[in-house]
């Protein structure tokens, strides 16, 4: 197996409940659609923690929303703001940013 198709996969360990899996291939099909609206949320707001993004779309599942950014960060299209942190749940969060173009 190529390691594109290993990534491509929808993603829950062998282990889980049918349910899990079935859970795992209904997201991969939205994640498009998710990674769209995320980005567009951000070119409307500039700059986000996790917490302020799942503010923004409180139809969607918080922790999808956040796989889907990290999804986004790790393929450079949002990067940390770099010096900037806000603290939401007395925690500081990463705030992200559109990378430039």
């Amino acid at each position: 197996m190529s390691q594109l198709a290993l990534f491509s996969e929808p993603r829950s360990r062998h282990d889980n409940p049918d349910t899990s899996r079935d859970a795992a291939r209904a997201v991969q099909q939205h994640a498009g659609a998710l990674e769209n609206l995320i980005l567009e949320t951000f070119c409307l707001c500039d700059y986000l923690t996790d917490d302020e993004l799942c503010e923004r779309m409180p139809e969607r599942h918080a922790p999808t929303v956040k796989t889907c950014r990290s999804r986004l960060s790790g393929r450079g299209l949002l990067v940390d703001s770099g010096v900037q942190r806000r603290n939401s749940r007395g925690r500081n969060q990463i705030v992200w940013r559109l990378a430039d173009a």
